[in-house]
């Protein structure tokens, strides 16, 4: 009898299907929930670290807004000295109650002022339009607001706006309104041509034709924050000043 060959069963593979509990197929429940579970994670982890963001943010403008509070508190109180009554002395007209109240109520207002997105800067005040007006229009604004359009007196209060204007033009309270066309702060303070950061080049006399000339000032970005003059009819963003130091 021949010898037996190898047995048929010995050289078969078999090979068994991928168990479900190990490779889920598409489309089934399991699998859906392990990708809902991923798409979760990665949307959460997103969302936490925005607003970690938006936290360190908060944290910074709040540190920097108590920063201008006690700052503008401690000028407006050296401002009050001399307003509060000698007990040992008689009562001056600048010493009455009634002045004492005019000046906590200035207090109330200049610190609600700073609230509202006013900066505070060495004594002053000021506030950086978000929107855009015509010089005029811009000037009334800071007129209810008990300010004006800022003037700049110091190569130190220039450095300052330059910086704050981030590279953007704002409207400044300097127009060419005098004699002649000489140019005069809306708020009354000097002007000086020795003392002024006009860019290279201007003042100059373009004509818009109806329009007119360019008789209004503003911070440009040309020679960072450097003043251009310009038509007073266009609009751009302002900047008002109030000193605290005034009523």
């Amino acid at each position: 009898m021949a010898a037996a060959g190898p047995d048929l069963y010995e050289s078969l593979q078999i090979r068994y299907p991928p168990s479900p509990a190990r490779t889920p197929a598409l489309g089934s429940p399991l699998a859906a929930s392990r990708w809902t579970l991923g798409t979760v994670l990665a949307v959460g982890t997103g969302v936490i670290l925005v607003l970690g963001a938006a936290l360190a943010v908060l944290i910074t403008l709040h540190v920097q807004g108590q920063a201008e509070l006690w700052a503008a508190q401690a000028e407006l109180a050296a401002v009050r000295a001399p307003l509060l009554p000698d007990p040992n002395g008689p009562w001056s007209p600048s010493e009455s109650p009634a002045a004492v109240q005019r000046q906590k109520e200035q207090l109330g207002r200049w610190l609600q002022g700073l609230s509202l997105g006013w900066r505070y800067h060495r004594g002053k005040i000021y506030y950086f339009s978000g929107e855009q007006k015509p010089w005029g229009d811009a000037e009334a604004t800071c007129r209810s607001t008990h300010s004006h359009l800022t003037s700049v007196t110091s190569p130190e209060e220039q450095d300052y706006l330059a910086q704050e204007t981030r590279g953007k033009s704002y409207w400044i309270g300097l127009a060419a309104t005098g004699p002649g066309g000489s140019w005069r702060w809306v708020d009354g303070a000097p002007y000086s041509q020795a003392q002024s950061f006009w860019a290279p080049g201007q003042p100059d006399s373009t004509d818009y034709g109806r329009w007119g000339g360019e008789n209004c000032a503003q911070i440009h970005p040309v020679g960072n924050g450097l003043w251009n003059n310009h038509n007073c009819n266009f609009s751009f963003p302002w900047i008002c000043k109030r000193d605290l130091s005034r009523p």
